[in-house]
């Protein structure tokens, strides 16, 4: 059975509540200092920042102990612990009533902490709210664009209203996409202490699988304008991939736990369960095959296949990754087992 919050006994929010940004960060030090001030620059009053050093072998340390103030300085028991562990070591730390998040290369947009500490406040049934971003790419040369630029775009949008798509009841909405990033979130500290802490068995993705938990206890709010820049840029985590798919792996999880239907009887239909099945297997593949690891992308196009059979582009790919003629080569479903991929009917 669903668990919900309990509104009715949750006390308001303090005129200034203390808000604890958790800020992972390894070999971001280029990045990093406009990041801080990015949060110091939203002006709140009761603010403390937790920057997670994750055994950075570059200067992401002396960059954070720059900053005097509200900045601490923590450290992961390991190095390359990842994301997950390292959002955790913040989560343990912080002592605000509110929590958020922000990545150590990337940027909050002037505003953000205001604009949604005053969403919850209108929206006690709501234990969580993020807002829509902007993807932040470096032009030919390498530069970044001015944050203010940005942030001078997005000026005339409506400081409160909400994108109606990203919000309410969104659990069955997350399982056919992320929808939620984690850079804009702003969570209140008891729904932090329900959902618990992130996976860190997930190299990737444990994010998503921390705001597919939340949305089973609580309805979670989008702010439509964008209050964040995300940096895309060659050593990301999201940009390197592995040859295993942990979005998948976290729909699975949900789907087995709670299947297609959130708290609130909204469900997504078989159809597009085997949708979205095929567009993770099918996009995992895909950049694998043209970061060069067309062995490892043979599995992911297998996959595919098997969600949407005689797809002739899943089919064309299998056979590129897996380097057999297509006269020796038959997918699952085709008529034969194929003991060169070891797949069967």
């Amino acid at each position: 059975m669903a668990h919900t919050l309990l509104t009715s006994d949750r006390p308001p929010l303090t005129d200034h509540p203390c808000v604890s940004v958790i800020v992972p960060a390894c070999n971001c030090a280029v990045y990093l200092e406009e990041a801080l001030q990015s949060v110091m620059d939203q002006g709140h009053e009761a603010i403390e920042i937790l920057v997670i050093d994750d055994g950075s072998s570059d200067h992401t340390r002396q960059v954070a102990a720059r900053f005097d103030g509200p900045v601490r300085l923590l450290e992961t028991a390991r190095a390359s612990s990842g994301a997950g562990a390292s959002r955790n070591v913040g989560l343990r730390e912080a002592k605000g009533e509110l929590i958020a998040y922000l990545d150590g290369d990337d940027v909050w947009l002037p505003g953000k902490l205001q604009a949604q500490i005053r969403c919850l406040r209108n929206h006690p049934e709501s234990a969580m709210v993020a807002s829509n971003f902007i993807r932040w790419y470096p032009d030919d040369s390498g530069q970044w664009s001015s944050p203010n630029r940005h942030a001078a775009a997005t000026q005339a949008q409506d400081s409160d209203a909400l994108d109606p798509e990203r919000s309410g009841w969104i659990y069955h909405r997350l399982l056919l996409d992320t929808m939620v990033w984690t850079g804009t979130v702003l969570m209140r500290r008891e729904l932090a202490d329900m959902v618990g802490e992130f996976r860190e068995d997930l190299r990737l993705a444990q994010d998503y699988d921390y705001w597919i938990r939340a949305s089973r206890l609580t309805p979670i709010l989008t702010l439509a304008r964008p209050y964040a820049l995300y940096r895309r840029h060659a050593e990301s985590a999201t940009r390197r991939w592995a040859p295993v798919n942990y979005a998948l792996m976290v729909l699975e999880s949900a789907i087995a736990r709670w299947g297609r239907v959130g708290p609130d009887g909204s469900a997504i239909t078989p159809e597009e369960l085997r949708h979205r099945r095929f567009r993770l297997h099918f996009a995992m593949g895909y950049n694998l095959f043209w970061n060069g690891q067309k062995a490892a992308a043979a599995p992911s196009f297998i996959g595919a296949w098997r969600a949407r059979p005689g797809h002739v582009r899943t089919a064309l790919y299998a056979i590129l990754a897996s380097g057999v003629r297509s006269g020796r080569f038959l997918l699952p479903g085709a008529g034969r087992s194929d003991s060169t991929t070891g797949a069967s009917r």
